[in-house]
């Protein structure tokens, strides 16, 4: 594998990667605004997340999505430059 299509390989997993991190922040924003509006003191809303398990996934999701994010930003670092 050439440098160029690791290179290009590493930018499309960050593209990814953070796209993805873009989406899951905005779905979790819009999950927690709608807990403030129902339940006013962070110990409920707090409560609420806990009791609510799928929210949960979501945190694992991201963070096997954090793996190959990390991975490509250090290939993108490496290949920066065609040798």
């Amino acid at each position: 594998m050439s440098p160029s299509t690791r290179k290009t390989i590493s930018v499309v997993c960050l593209v990814f990667a953070i796209a993805w991190f873009v989406l899951i922040g905005l779905l979790e924003t819009h999950y927690v605004r709608g807990l403030l509006r129902h339940q006013s003191t962070l110990h409920d809303i707090l409560g609420t997340i806990y009791e609510e398990q799928i929210e949960g996934i979501n945190f694992v999701v991201l963070i096997v999505f954090l793996i190959p994010g990390v991975f490509a930003w250090a290939v993108h670092r490496r290949f920066r430059r065609q040798y």
